[in-house]
């Protein structure tokens, strides 16, 4: 019953047919697109049931049915019956959205989001609770909303050594006598900053002394100390598995999985970290961290050129620092800089933490207020923010007057890496830019691995819609190994020529529904563990204001068209708005 003046065109794949004469009743599953998204009846253009199956192509008008791509001759009767049963329903005006079976993301989604709940601390600390009772489990995530894009001026690093100092212990958690313990943590604390002040004024032979007494200092100190009481003794004994942390530039995170009835226990060994953390083995842990740059950069095959990247995409943004630290910056930091770095930035309102598993939201809300209602540290002045907690907040996006090039010679040559500016993920058009980088990357049917893999010109290539991070503005970045007799300038046409593609012309419906399947069955994924899930709840709280815009994630993807993703190649991938690197071979 298609309007005559109205035809719909539709893309249409049947994953399922079942028909039973004796009843006579019809029952199939299938995807539904059409040409126009925008005109559809239901807000979700396409509806997926399952794994793909047969396809083929019908326009309908006026209850007329035409193959389109495919040789109908060819086809059996089962083949010819289940388009057939498509194309009738498709005929009726039936939205498959609403007559057909809902899709598994759309059940997983609804009732996870139906059991999801929230609650805020008088101190504005935010919880997050999803009880899921099939396994007496329970995932803890706290996302701290600062990383090292935060840190100030001259002290790079800051961010990931206190995550490590995190792991330390308490007053009451890694010592056997902290009145004596901490009289020895002081005469630390004098003896480097002695030995930073010999260093700045050139007197080598003092700082040789205080080094000395430092690590005296520190041995006496370790007599007192209980190593790794926190993950040893308070998680890993009771059950926990998955302890660990990470800093990025926009965010550090915490995370851990129990058992179920040991969730008061992280409570209370979790908010004492927090509320009175004791930032012990500060100076051991620092060379620690030094090995940590050794292999991740220093010995890492391309670690040398994506700090190099990084610093000449960024030179004066906070994107352009290293996470690990600057050499000279981290080796002048001691524990009066971390523990006001800490007191400016670990606040409560910067923490957010879900809990995900088998667990009842009142018992939640009952032992957050218990552990952590009571936590409210000295709010500090204005100018004590602004020494401790770096401003950079730039609007729109980074784009640079005409294109900046660099190459470097290292064994692991040849490789290529060419980045575009864009703006956060608070812009507009941040959705597109993930569709582009599913069309371009993500699996052997997207346009980079088909036409330039496939092919024999290059080795390996990838795309990553926000490089290093998205929370201010940053780089959409591909990266590749050229193929043997090929070179990076090569690969850099080869580039080239896939932007340009995208932005002369309109993407398939095909692409389209590959990428929106793509992220439904990514998302479903992630929905099945429950850590996984406390991550991505603290994130989208944290970072975008509301978690459940999680959920919403695949309908923005919906939303997407071919026109849109032409206007935003058009407009990002140009000569003048990029950085490109390369590496050559030693």
């Amino acid at each position: 019953r298609v309007q005559p003046n109205s035809p719909l065109s539709t893309t249409v794949a049947l994953h399922e047919f079942r028909a039973s004469e004796s009843q006579r009743t019809i029952s199939i599953k299938m995807d539904y697109m059409p040409d126009n998204v925008a005109e559809t009846p239901s807000p979700r253009a396409s509806t997926d049931f399952s794994h793909s199956g047969i396809k083929g192509e019908a326009e309908l008008d006026s209850g007329t049915l035409e193959s389109k791509g495919s040789d109908l001759e060819l086809w059996s009767r089962r083949q010819m019956m289940e388009l057939g049963a498509a194309s009738a329903l498709l005929a009726q005006g039936v939205s498959p959205a609403v007559a057909a079976t809902p899709s598994p993301f759309t059940d997983a989604a609804a009732g996870m989001q139906d059991r999801c709940s929230d609650f805020l601390l008088p101190n504005g600390m935010r919880f997050i609770v999803l009880p899921r009772h099939n396994a007496p489990i329970v995932s803890c995530h706290i996302f701290a909303n600062v990383g090292a894009a935060d840190e100030p001026d001259r002290l790079t690093g800051i961010a990931h050594l206190l995550e490590h100092m995190a792991f330390k212990g308490t007053q009451t958690i890694g010592t056997r006598d902290f009145a004596q313990e901490a009289a020895i943590l002081d005469e630390c604390d004098r003896e480097f900053y002695a030995a930073r002040a010999a260093r700045d004024a050139g007197d080598h032979i003092a700082e040789a002394g205080h080094l000395s007494e430092l690590k005296a200092c520190e041995a006496r100190a370790a007599e007192l100390q209980i190593p790794n009481a926190y993950g040893s003794l308070a998680m890993s004994q009771a059950g926990g598995v998955g302890l660990n942390a990470s800093t990025s530039h926009d965010s550090t995170q915490y995370y851990v999985s129990l058992p179920a009835n040991k969730l008061e226990l992280w409570m209370a060994v979790e908010s004492a970290r927090w509320r009175a953390p004791v930032f012990r083995e500060l100076y051991a842990e620092k060379e620690v961290i030094k090995e940590e740059r050794r292999m991740r950069v220093d010995n890492s095959r391309l670690g040398a050129f994506t700090e190099r990247f990084l610093s000449e995409a960024f030179p004066d943004a906070p994107y352009g620092r290293p996470v690990i630290g600057e050499p000279g910056e981290f080796a002048r930091l001691g524990r009066a800089e971390v523990e006001a770095f800490f007191l400016a930035n670990y606040q409560p309102p910067a923490l957010t933490c879900a809990v995900v598993g088998d667990v009842h939201p009142q018992q939640v809300r009952e032992l957050a207020h218990r552990y952590f209602g009571e936590w409210n540290p000295p709010s500090l002045s204005p100018s004590e923010l602004a020494t401790w907690r770096s401003d950079a907040a730039p609007a729109g996006d980074a784009r640079r007057d005409g294109p900046k090039s660099f190459s470097m010679t290292l064994p692991a040559g040849p490789y290529l890496q060419e980045g575009y500016y864009r703006p956060p993920f608070t812009d507009a058009d941040a959705v597109v830019m993930d569709v582009i980088s599913d069309l371009l990357s993500g699996s052997r049917s997207a346009r980079l691995y088909k036409n330039l893999v496939e092919t024999g010109k290059a080795l390996y290539v990838t795309c990553y819609d926000s490089f290093p991070q998205d929370k201010l503005p940053t780089l959409f970045v591909l990266a590749g190994v050229p193929g043997p007799g090929r070179s990076t300038q090569d690969l850099s046409r080869d580039f080239r020529r896939e932007l340009q593609a995208l932005a002369d012309e309109p993407v398939s419906r095909e692409e389209l529904l590959r990428v929106r399947k793509s992220v439904r069955a990514g998302l479903l994924a992630l929905m099945g563990s429950n850590s996984e899930m406390a991550s991505l709840l603290s994130q989208y709280q944290a970072l975008r204001g509301d978690y459940r815009l999680i959920f919403d994630e695949p309908a923005r993807v919906q939303e997407v068209t071919a026109a849109d993703v032409q206007r935003v190649a058009k407009d990002l991938f140009q000569d003048q708005n990029c950085i490109s690197g390369s590496v050559l071979k030693a």
